[in-house]
This record gives C-alpha cells, sequence and structure tokens, in this order.
C-alpha cells in the first residue's frame, strides 16, 4: 500500500538539517521504508507550512503506523501526519452494500 507523509521538523530537526543533505535525508528514508518492510518512492522538500513529503509503499496499515510513530519519538518532528492510500471503488462498493442494509434507528 502506498503512504504519503507530511512533516513539519521541530527546532531540533532544524538545527539537525543544516549540517544534513538532500542525498542523505533520502538515504535515511530509504533505510526506515526498508525496515518497516517497505521502499521509499519519492522524498521531497516543500515550502509553506509543511517542510517535507515522502511518498512510500508499505506493507500493511501497521507498518506505516509503527513507522509513523518512530519517527515522531525522535523529537525531530513537530508535526508528522500519514495519508494511507485508499481504494475508492471499494469504499464505495461497502457504502452501498451496508446502505441496502442498515436501518436508522426509528424506522425498524
Amino acid at each position: 500500500m502506498r503512504v504519503l507523509y507530511i512533516g513539519m521538523y521541530s527546532e531540533a530537526g532544524l538545527e539537525g538539517l543544516e549540517s544534513s543533505s538532500l542525498a542523505k535525508r533520502k538515504d535515511a528514508a530509504a533505510s526506515i521504508a526498508k525496515a518497516a518492510g517497505g521502499e521509499l518512492l519519492d522524498l521531497m522538500y516543500l515550502q509553506g507550512d509543511y517542510d517535507m513529503a515522502a511518498l512510500m509503499d508499505l506493507p500493511s496499515i501497521e507498518a506505516a503506523s509503527g513507522l509513523l510513530k518512530a519517527v515522531n519519538d525522535s523529537g525531530a518532528w513537530e508535526d508528522m501526519m500519514m495519508f494511507p492510500e485508499f481504494d475508492l471503488d471499494e469504499g464505495l462498493k461497502a457504502i452501498n452494500a451496508v446502505k441496502s442494509s442498515y436501518i436508522a434507528p426509528g424506522k425498524d
């Protein structure tokens, strides 16, 4: 499954970034993706409210959540969020299946 992470560095993270490089950060991101059983697909730095976006292919939502927790625990990030890929057709299929069998309170 593909997962998009966006993050905002903490002050400590920004200080460390000053002595790093894009190549080093890509290596670090590839390393954590591999440790979680996946791979880094892309990493980019942003201007605006968030500093970084990383796209990873990971084996499960549990692996994606564990990666997020470990990275947040490092103290280098003030805010990091993940956005797992969503299969719209499967979601719509589930919505329609439930709609046809759900009875609202007071209508039963």
